[in-house]
């Protein structure tokens, strides 16, 4: 895997940040936090360090063998394209999905002992929906890695998915509007077909899910008693599920057609 001991620290990085969250949320003023509150207190820390980890785990998946030549000689031995990518998709989806699953069950036994209280269901869905949102910037990264063969190329397409998708999509919202404003499609709010579309970015998707579930919270324009079924938390759930899976199919259609 890319490199092994650089791969540790990421890891390693991953999991400290949420036992350290655990043991955070006490100072910051929680009385008797819950593992609910746990949830709610890391989704910032989350929606910055996952998708970096998950983008530098898969972004050279393919590329930096192609460009070793280690890739010619794994076609070599009886594995086709499909089990490469099904292989190192999985690999390094259950890497990350194994840092996160140590850490959030670390930072919650912090939570319960002695500030709180643990609540099983609970640390078992927000685990399940964060190791989605790992797994769709896996997928992200590798699909990045199939569609060049040159790791520089692969290094700042991996960059530029992490500036839109974590630096700047949610400060686009204001464009938006007054792009579909200008084409006559919007009244100075988006229609909910374009909140749909905005807000299935995984980052979204991801706080709206924490927000649904685990903060409880009942406003907004997603989750506020109007908003229609299709942009709550449920259908945000899914959508990860889509994201963890769709890149990863990308890549492989995109390596399945092309020359080593």
């Amino acid at each position: 895997m890319w490199g092994s001991r650089r791969t540790r620290w990421l890891l390693g990085a991953v999991a400290f940040a949420f036992i350290a969250g655990g043991y955070a949320i006490v100072l910051s003023g929680f009385p008797e936090p819950s593992s609910a509150d746990y949830a709610s207190y890391m989704v910032g820390v989350v929606a910055l360090l996952v998708p970096l980890v998950g983008l530098l785990l898969g972004h050279r998946t393919i590329v930096g063998e192609r460009a070793s030549g280690e890739m010619t000689l794994l076609l070599s031995l009886p594995y086709d394209r499909l089990d490469v990518v099904v292989g190192k998709f999985l690999a390094r989806a259950i890497a990350l999905g194994t840092a996160v699953a140590v850490g959030i069950l670390g930072g919650a036994a912090l939570v319960n002992y002695p500030f709180g209280s643990f609540e099983a269901g609970t640390v078992a869905a927000y685990t399940l929906g964060t190791v989605l949102y790992g797994a769709a910037f896996v997928g992200v990264g590798l699909a990045v890695s199939t569609a060049t063969t040159s790791t520089a190329v692969a290094s700042s397409a991996a960059f530029g998915v992490f500036f839109l998708f974590v630096v700047v999509w949610s400060q686009l919202r204001g464009v938006f509007v007054a792009a579909l404003g200008y084409l006559g499609l919007a009244d100075g709010r988006l229609p909910t077909w374009a909140l749909f579309l905005y807000g299935a970015e995984p980052g979204m998707l991801y706080r709206r899910l924490v927000d649904g579930f685990f903060a409880g919270v009942e406003q907004g324009p997603y989750l506020g008693p109007e908003a229609p079924w299709f942009l709550g938390e449920w259908v945000a759930a899914a959508l990860l599920v889509v994201w963890a899976l769709g890149p990863a199919t990308l890549g492989y259609l995109r390596f399945r057609s092309t020359d080593l």
